[in-house]
């Protein structure tokens, strides 16, 4: 891929070229390459009743048995064995590289279907669900994530509680495909209701979170310092007593990708996401219909310097208006600097609100229903071009476009060569805003020609 737009950075050019090739096994259910293509790996079965329908009624005693590479293959049911290994309370524990895949039935165990077999792991309040530990590169996929809770069990170095459902630290883990929901963190500092990654090398993707709890911060997701893609997730009514409703990011290098952050809420900054410290990549994500007690419904951002690239923000309520809050950390006074780029923001009392030294630059957006001033601090820097107005003309899921968008071609170009569904950019005479790339533009004049 070559990088045509001057204003986009380096880094960013080869992060997206190696998320194409990223994702061309990103997102394959091949057993093989989720164990590592290793040949010699085993499969071990898993199901309630245990043998001889099976090798295994708890799934920790597959894991305590497995090799390295070994695929666990766990039928439909509900796992609910809560054990102390490492000294702490989860339903499985997992120190060493195996795959865990559920959607089985006893009667097929070669192909896998969690809607038809759902396997549910709960731990009943009783401990986390997973714990993830060590230098190694598990695979969990298929799985219904369930009754988490962190609670006493730490997590974070300074003694925060962390990750109610899964607690990944160090380990290269795949998490895809799950259903991941009503986990629950409280404690000390809660961070994390649904997951939390510490440190690590994590690719998150395809889950869904819902309906998780976090006492403090990131009530879906708290991801510190991870450094592979959290991409095409559904963050929808996760709430945090604090910050980040859906999701709560920290430390630099996260690369955010073609997720959808849907009615969470959060009690003070940030209803949707919640940015501090560090550096992260925002591509293609819609943050929608979320709501903040104090500031920031959609993003709020502390001492942070996000770059959002083809983002659809919607509809997004905070107790003094705002879409996007901007600001200076409350210790040490750190500034934020936040990049918006190509973006859709509609629906909101003020769309965006900086304070103290931090600072905004926008590059190419829509304003509808919400006013084009930015409220800002006299010391803070705003600085935005390629602005429109107009109705996004969204269809009924809030963030696709239809054809009457006045956001169609008004994007500048930016080496973001895929849009939220995987669709090619552009499409047409130019680049679309937000996060949909409108391909009936190119389709329709061939439809009236055949018709």
């Amino acid at each position: 891929m070559r990088c045509r737009f001057v204003a986009l950075t380096a880094t960013l050019c080869l992060l997206v070229s190696a998320l194409v090739l990223l994702g061309s096994f990103v997102g394959t259910s091949s057993v093989a390459q989720a164990a590592g293509n290793l040949v010699d790996a085993a499969e071990i079965r898993v199901c309630p009743v245990g043998p001889p329908d099976c090798d295994y009624a708890v799934i920790q005693d597959s894991v305590d048995a497995a090799g390295t590479g070994d695929v666990i293959k766990v039928a439909t049911g509900v796992y609910s064995d809560v054990n102390n290994h490492g000294g702490l309370a989860q339903v499985v524990y997992i120190s060493k590289t195996v795959t865990i895949q559920g959607g089985y039935a006893i009667t097929n165990w070669t192909t896998s279907d969690p809607d038809a077999n759902p396997t549910t792991l709960d731990a009943g309040g009783q401990g986390r669900v997973l714990y993830i530990t060590g230098k190694i590169s598990p695979t969990v996929e298929g799985l219904r994530i369930t009754g988490g809770e962190a609670q006493g069990l730490g997590g974070i170095p300074w003694g925060a509680d962390a990750g109610g459902g899964l607690y990944v630290i160090t380990a290269t883990a795949l998490i895809r495909n799950n259903q991941i929901f009503s986990n629950t963190c409280s404690g000390f500092i809660p961070l994390g209701g649904g997951m939390t990654l510490w440190n690590s090398n994590a690719t998150v993707s395809g889950n869904t979170f819902s309906h998780n709890i976090a006492g403090y911060g990131g009530g879906g997701l708290y991801s510190a310092w991870n450094h592979l893609p959290i991409s095409d997730n559904l963050f929808t009514s996760n709430s945090a007593g604090y910050g980040g409703g859906g999701v709560f990011l920290t430390g630099g290098g996260t690369a955010f990708i073609g997720n959808i952050l849907m009615s969470n809420t959060a009690e003070a900054f940030g209803g949707g996401l919640a940015s501090e410290g560090g550096a992260q990549w925002l591509i293609n994500n819609v943050i929608a219909d979320n709501h903040a007690g104090s500031a920031g419904g959609a993003l709020w951002s502390s001492g942070s310097k996000p770059h959002l690239y083809h983002s659809s923000i919607a509809r997004n309520s905070a107790g003094d208006g705002s879409g996007i809050y901007v600001a200076d950390t409350e210790l040490g006074g750190l500034h934020s600097a936040v990049g918006l780029t190509n973006t859709i923001l509609v629906d909101h009392a003020v769309g965006i609100s900086v304070t103290g030294g931090s600072t905004v630059t926008v590059q190419a957006v829509l304003w509808y229903n919400t006013p084009i001033t930015v409220s800002q601090s006299t010391t803070a820097t705003v600085t935005v071009q390629n602005q429109h107005t107009g109705d996004p003309a969204f269809t009924m899921d809030g963030y696709h476009l239809t054809r009457p968008s006045a956001a169609i071609d008004m994007g500048v170009e930016v080496d973001v060569p895929f849009d939220i569904d995987g669709d090619l950019r552009p499409a047409g005479a130019g680049y679309d805003l937000g996060a949909d790339e409108l391909w009936f533009k190119i389709y329709l004049p061939l439809v009236l020609r055949d018709a």
